[in-house]
């Protein structure tokens, strides 16, 4: 059964969730700002990533001690890090290439693409969940935190597009639409936490 996790597991998942958007801050800065060359890029980048391991591994440790860490839960966790620095080193790639080389055809389709292969097997580490959680009230949390990101992200969506269709805001490229939902989804489990 899902339990809401002590103050002290909270108070660490925080200071880690923290860290990680501290993490990706500083590392957008220092790339945007420096020329890191790409080993410097590519390393700040996958450290900025990479703080999902700790931040992971505080919530397994809450979720541990709560008894409500399930196996279905631990494989999900593992598949979204590699999914997520997959996404990261595919991005790098994509970037990289696209700057350096100036590509064409079907290597510039390719690389466009290459990026999405993380955020693609990010969504089914989430659909995945689904299936194989056999715990019927941790299913049921998840989906609903799921519809919760759904909706959010249709909403901003649907707001910002007629927003951006009148020039009142800038354009944002439609690949932000799972960093949005999974914001939504991270907000909508932290809500659950408060509730109980």
């Amino acid at each position: 059964m899902l339990t809401i996790p002590s103050l002290g597991g909270r108070r660490s998942i925080l200071v880690w969730a923290m860290a990680f958007c501290g993490a990706m801050i500083v590392a957008g800065l220092v790339v945007r700002r420096f020329d890191l060359g790409w080993a410097g890029t590519l390393a700040v980048m996958l450290f900025a990533t990479g703080m999902t391991v700790p931040l992971v591994l505080a919530i397994e440790r809450s979720a541990r001690a709560d008894a409500s860490l399930t196996p279905a839960m631990r494989r999900y966790n593992r598949r979204m890090i590699a999914g997520s620095l997959l996404y990261t080193l595919g991005l790098f790639v994509a970037v990289y290439a696209y700057r350096n080389w100036h590509p064409s055809g079907a290597l510039l389709w390719g690389l466009a693409l290459l990026p999405a292969v993380g955020a693609l097997s990010m969504v089914a580490a989430m659909a995945r969940l689904l299936v194989e959680e056999q715990d019927e009230y941790l299913r049921l949390k998840l989906a609903q935190s799921a519809l919760f990101g759904t909706g959010v992200l249709l909403v901003l969506a649907t707001v910002w597009g007629f927003l951006e269709q009148f020039r009142v805001v800038p354009h944002v490229p439609a690949w932000a639409a799972i960093p949005v939902f999974a914001i939504a989804v991270g907000l909508s489990r932290c809500l659950n936490w408060t509730r109980a």
